[in-house]
């Protein structure tokens, strides 16, 4: 008897990637990439990104994308994959970007046949060639007419959940249908990435869930009935009314629904083509924040990368402050994501500055001993603008000396693992905390960030596919029925050896740490 299988796919901003899990034994049986500018050169992207003259504008191609979905199958079912193994299908894309499509998709998705390339069949539907992407920045005007138009409602944040945001699908499809309202009138489609993709697999228009429906500026916030905010979209269609627009938007966003709802039995043309069972079950897709939490333990992840994000449960469902954004997670839960700019690329500056010589392992030994002190120097490591807080550039010492080398590289460790803990408060408290990218490796900055937290800090197996395992698990919870708790006790894979638990003497001692970052932090 074979084993049975799922399958995680991600679209990221770069590439594609898939997961195949075996459910039973509890073990990856394999995992895909393709790199879109390389399996993709004739669209011209750079990093996944189409070439635009205003550095304000960043798009991808839907089409590219929707070729990438053969792709990465063809590849899975080409190396040994049994794909007809394959009981349930989830998959997250890159939040907040748009896709936009003629009433024609809706039968196109359901007429798909074999001897045709996906992307033939779609690409006709597109009323709009390129897909804004969350890098954007082009929609300044938008957000400002909607925060004005609603202040009275309480605005955006109070309405939606989070703030204007420019790179949210709210202000994205205002700009393009006062650009462009023949082609905004022809859509009869507008869907996030991930409900669209989500669309090619079930062969129907899918619901976008909550987890992508939260990052539009168009949701309410009742995550236990997923919906839109009737005062939002009647302020869009008022501005493109203006603009000579004649449709409404709440006939082009479909619906929403709940994380990992069910959306379908997986379309022929997979099913023909790639051998994937007529049975498996197509879940509603997510972004990529949603899945990666998912991925790494469901309550709280880290992830040092060039800069350091915050990805944890919210201990209530309400609206975002501005050092975050809130998104829902599973059903009749949010979440929160807060991004801090300044991360790894202090860390590279210091090294630089202060140990050039040295090899990494030996730049983070020079912070010194595990056991901290609440008169500890500190610093605001803000090399760049930060952006939780909102403060400008300008490195802040606070009992140090600038030229004193080991006191900086220590101090740097120390102050990134509070300034972590501090805005982190939103966040449900977790006994444990996946940390991930390249600045989990340094395991000073570790050992200080699981004693700040006080809490078990773990780094996972197949880190880089953290998100579409996260769609896996889901995939496998689903096709067992498990509950969350019990698919992550048995899915989730930490790196072996690599659990660090926090001191049991040094509570205090953190929170005055905390208290005194926070006075510094004020003073500027």
């Amino acid at each position: 008897m074979q084993n049975r299988l799922v399958l995680g796919l991600e679209f990221s901003t770069q590439s594609a990637k898939a997961v195949v899990l075996d459910i039973e034994n509890a073990t990856v049986e394999r995992t895909e990439q393709l790199n879109f500018d390389e399996s993709f050169p004739r669209y011209g992207t750079r990093g996944g990104v189409l070439p635009a003259a205003d550095p304000r504008v960043r798009h991808t191609s839907p089409a590219m994308v929707t070729e990438a979905l053969d792709e990465l199958l063809a590849r899975l079912s080409q190396t040994g994959v049994r794909m007809s193994a394959v009981e349930a299908i989830k998959l997250d894309a890159q939040q907040h970007c748009t896709v936009y499509a003629d009433e024609t998709l809706s039968s196109r998705l359901t007429e798909l046949e074999t001897s045709t390339p996906l992307v033939e069949q779609v690409a006709p539907a597109f009323t709009r060639s390129s897909a804004p992407i969350w890098e954007d920045r082009s929609t300044e005007e938008q957000v400002r007419f909607l925060e004005d138009r609603l202040s009275q409602k309480g605005g955006l944040r109070a309405l939606t959940g989070n703030r204007g945001e420019l790179r949210f699908p709210a202000s994205q499809v205002l700009k393009w249908g006062q650009e462009d309202p023949v082609s905004y009138d022809k859509t009869a489609h507008v869907l996030v990435l991930s409900a669209f993709v989500t669309s090619l697999l079930a062969g129907r228009i899918a619901p976008v869930d909550t987890g992508d429906g939260w990052g539009t500026n168009l949701n309410h916030t009742d995550v236990s009935h997923p919906g839109w905010n009737e005062h939002v979209l009647a302020a869009v269609d008022e501005a493109l009314g203006a603009a000579g627009v004649k449709t409404s938007i709440a006939t082009k966003i479909g619906k929403m629904d709940h994380y990992d709802a069910p959306v379908g039995r997986i379309h022929p043309y997979f099913a023909e083509k790639y051998g994937i069972g007529r049975g498996a079950t197509v879940l509603c897709g997510t972004g990529d924040n949603p899945a990666t939490l998912l991925g790494c333990g469901g309550s709280l992840v880290i992830s040092l990368g060039s800069s350091y994000t915050v990805n944890g449960m919210l201990s209530a469902a309400e609206p975002a402050e501005p050092e975050y954004n809130v998104f829902g997670y599973v059903p009749g839960s949010a979440m929160a994501l807060s991004v801090i700019t300044n991360g790894t690329k202090v860390h590279d500056e210091f090294r630089r500055r202060y140990s050039p010589e040295a090899s990494w392992e030996a730049y983070s030994a020079l912070a010194g001993e595990r056991r901290v002190t609440a008169d500890e120097p500190l610093l605001l490591p803000y090399l760049q603008d930060e952006s939780v807080p909102t403060k400008p550039a300008g490195i802040v010492r606070d009992g140090l000396s600038e030229t004193d080398a080991q006191a900086n590289i220590r101090a740097l460790h120390i102050s990134q693992a509070v300034s972590l803990r501090l805005h982190a408060a939103h966040v449900t408290a977790a006994d444990s905390l996946a940390v991930v990218g390249g600045g989990s490796q340094n395991d000073t900055l570790r050992a200080f960030i699981s004693d700040a937290f006080g809490a078990a800090t773990y780094r996972i197996r197949n880190g880089d596919y953290a998100a579409p395992f996260g769609c896996a698990v889901a995939a496998a919870r689903y096709a067992l029925g498990l509950s969350y708790e019990q698919a992550l006790k048995r899915y989730i894979q930490v790196e072996e050896g690599s659990r660090m638990e926090p001191r049991d003497d040094v509570a205090e001692v953190y929170r005055e740490l905390i208290e005194r970052y926070e006075r510094v932090e004020a003073s500027v």
